[in-house]
């Protein structure tokens, strides 16, 4: 069945659709831009290494970085190479691999119905051979190389290995030179079939594009749903972290650090309001508005706001807040002491609506861009949810439910520092 949804305040439309593949499509047309852009994504990311099938008892272990490894070698065709291909059609094309997912998309100003049956088309189908897996081990191995020599990669991976005991969270996306030994032709075709199938892909189209000609399109080129969609596994992972504190010397000028606070996961139906009640918290206590940053900044301990992130999956949840200095102790003392300052005096009403205000307007500005557009989409889809829900959820939001992040997730206990020095 085709939803249509309208915003009157954004002034703008979605319309979402399930075909019978399987397949969700979200359609976010914008008369009128040049650029048009489609994201075709499959829930099977770096944390998917153990699944089975609803049909079997049997476990199935991949070797990390499988579905990183998959993602590198669709492109790679029994007719050619996929990338070419977008190019001679006058597309940008590419790809990424994250934590819940692996994204394949293109923009371009013409031949979008082109591209799109390309993008449709070439991720149902492999050409994995022998030979190529053995090649592009020697590619992905030296990417692996050039992350561990990347301060920020190890600073925020040191930091999830400070957190996390068992979730496949705290693994590098990529994988280990080791871990990419044991790809095989069969075990990258095996885990293919496993998570690209159609219930467990997504389709976000934005741009200035016609809704009934994508919608048909992808109805035609989707092959039909086997049933036979792979359940990820999880080890339990208790709510303690591991340790507080990690130095990594990389003889750097000025370190760098992230300070992270490990979360007890929502819920589905409440992941969602979990995200925009997170982003405002840390917006309250570290954002260029707040009395921990003026005070930092006096201090000379930052330069500049610190960045915030908030992550949340399958068996995870975590804040965190990166910066430079030198003052690391400090800073994380000061963050400590800010944060018991809000749980005794409460959350000010005008300091609630200015955060909240700030993130209303980041999405309302954020319908501007079409790469935007489509990311936020894909982000939101994985929940079931599209950037309308988002918005309602937002503006949904009371001063008690941000109040309560200071009062339960943001707590010494379930904090933990990483430096890179």
């Amino acid at each position: 069945m085709e939803m249509r949804k309208e915003n009157n305040m954004i002034g703008d439309t979605i319309i979402t659709k399930k075909l019978s593949s399987g397949m969700k499509c979200y359609i976010i047309p914008k008369n009128g831009y040049q650029e048009k852009m489609a994201v075709l994504c499959t829930k099977f990311g770096s944390n998917d290494i153990v699944y089975r099938r609803p049909t079997e008892e049997q476990r199935h272990d991949m070797p990390l970085g499988t579905a990183h490894f998959i993602e590198h070698k669709l492109f790679e065709q029994s007719w050619g190479d996929a990338f070419t291909a977008f190019s001679k059609q006058y597309a940008t094309a590419n790809a990424f691999t994250d934590f819940q997912k692996t994204a394949y998309y293109f923009s371009c100003q013409k031949n979008f119905d082109l591209n799109l049956k390309l993008l449709l088309s070439f991720v149902q189908h492999t050409h994995f051979t022998e030979e190529s897996t053995e090649q592009e081990k020697k590619i992905i191995a030296s990417e692996i190389t050039m992350y561990q020599d990347d301060p920020s990669w190890i600073v925020f991976f040191k930091l999830l290995e400070n957190m996390y005991h068992s979730h496949t969270v705290k693994n590098g996306i990529a994988g280990t030179v080791d871990s990419i030994q044991q790809v095989t032709k069969d075990v990258l075709q095996k885990s293919y079939e496993a998570y690209y199938t159609p219930e467990n892909f997504c389709l976000v189209c934005a741009g200035d594009v016609e809704s009934n000609q994508i919608l048909e399109m992808a109805e035609k080129i989707m092959k039909p749903t086997n049933g036979h969609r792979a359940v990820s596994l999880f080890e339990k992972e208790p709510e303690n972290i591991v340790k507080k504190y990690v130095e990594t010397d990389m003889s750097l000028i000025k370190p760098i650090f992230q300070i992270g606070f490990k979360q007890k996961p929502q819920e589905e139906s409440k992941t969602l309001k979990q995200v925009y009640v997170m982003r405002m918290a840390m917006d309250i206590l570290v954002g260029e508005s707040s009395p921990f940053f003026e005070k930092a900044y006096q201090k000379e301990w930052i330069q500049e706001p610190m960045d915030c992130e908030f992550f949340s999956g399958d068996g995870y949840a975590f804040t965190t807040f990166s910066g430079t200095g030198k003052n690391v102790q400090k800073t994380k003392e000061l963050m400590l002491q800010e944060i018991e300052e809000i749980q005794k005096q409460g959350i000010a009403e005008e300091v609630f609506e200015r955060a909240k205000k700030k993130q209303v307007g980041r999405m309302i500005r954020g319908f501007n861009s079409i790469y935007t557009i489509c990311m936020s989409q894909l982000e939101l889809a994985m929940k079931n949810r599209d950037l309308f829900d988002g918005f309602h959820t937002l503006k949904s939001i009371k001063k008690e439910e941000v109040l309560r992040v200071f009062q339960k997730d943001f707590l010494e206990d379930n904090m933990t520092v990483s430096v890179v020095v």
